[in-house]
């Protein structure tokens, strides 16, 4: 183009493609009902249209010398998965790639990223700043998420990073991958070197992140139109943390109860017992909120919150003052 050139890689998947244990296009069936409940921003998303984003970068910390020196984006077409990988051969060629990123997302239907509100797309709107390139990438809607996985996932998961997810809950574990801490310092071997090899790895790590943000989106799909089916029960209690947390308290009642009928460790089971509290708090039932912090108080005397919580509903709502104070002390 009139900007110069970069190197731009294009693979298409079939629409039945799956990763893991998910097919990749079961994502489309994520509700604008459900996308408006997981974020203010989201109404006017279009699943059909919108780009899933990610980017290796030449540091972790961002900043104004961080450089974005390959981009991943994927979307659906009608008759497939179409993924496009835009690479930067020398810092010259940032100028050519960032202006093909704003066209090919100028008039997209939003954007799905991990952990992208926090690096990828304040990085990437900084070097479309730096490079005086007029594009206003944090205007798009976005969906990050990192955010619902948390919700969901983190009391189930060792950690919620999206290789852990990837193998955990989509069943695709990697092998001979590339670590992410490893892809700045291999950038700066290429650029030294010219050697392309390091190169194809960070691009199948990029691959793969991409198919991995896809399958998430479809298990978030499947996970909220079937939120009562099997799971593990920390997975319920996220689950039904989510739930209660947007509005859905007949499901998030009966998720969190299943998950106090397994032998959950005792942290979640308190979680769930103080969910459930508040929940009943909310709907006027302050008998139902007595019992599940009683619950809690009875294992754990000293337990802050539910002292708390039982402190404030015996003084306003039962007029206890003696147990109450007895409670604060």
């Amino acid at each position: 183009g009139e900007r110069g050139h970069f190197l731009l890689c294009r693979r298409r998947f079939p629409r039945d493609h799956y990763h893991g244990k998910v097919r990749l296009d079961q994502a489309l069936a994520l509700s604008a009902r459900w996308l408006s409940r997981l974020g203010r921003d989201l109404e006017e998303m279009d699943l059909a249209r919108v780009v899933f984003l990610d980017t290796e970068t030449t540091g972790l910390s961002g900043g104004t010398g961080t450089y974005a020196f390959l981009v991943g984006m994927a979307w659906f077409e009608p008759d497939g998965l179409c993924l496009e990988q835009l690479f930067m051969r020398e810092y010259a060629e940032e100028s050519a790639l960032l202006a093909y990123l704003a066209d090919r997302l100028r008039g997209c239907g939003g954007l799905v990223t991990f952990n992208g509100k926090g690096f990828d797309i304040p990085l990437l709107a900084t070097r479309f700043l730096m490079k005086r390139q007029n594009f206003d990438l944090e205007a798009l809607p976005h969906l990050d998420l990192l955010h619902p996985a948390r919700r969901i996932w983190s009391l189930a998961l060792p950690d919620c990073r999206l290789e852990t997810l990837e193998t955990r809950v989509l069943g695709a574990p990697r092998a001979g991958d590339i670590p992410g801490r490893e892809i700045p310092e291999a950038y700066f071997r290429y650029l030294k070197t010219g050697d392309g090899r390091e190169m194809a790895r960070v691009a199948e790590h990029n691959q793969y992140d991409l198919l991995a943000m896809i399958g998430l989106v479809s298990r978030l799909a499947r996970t909220l139109q079937a939120p009562l089916e099997a799971r593990r029960p920390e997975e319920d209690l996220g689950l039904g943390r989510m739930l209660a947390g947007l509005g859905e308290t007949e499901d998030a009642g009966r998720l969190l109860t299943r998950a106090l009928e397994a032998p959950l460790p005792v942290g979640p089971r308190f979680r769930a017992l103080l969910h459930l509290a508040d929940m009943c708090r909310r709907a006027g039932d302050r008998q139902g909120a007595q019992a599940f912090l009683e619950q809690v108080l009875d294992e754990d005397p000293a337990h802050l919150v539910a002292a708390e919580e039982m402190a404030k509903h015996l003084e306003h709502r039962v007029g206890d003052l003696p147990r109450a104070l007895a409670l604060v002390d």
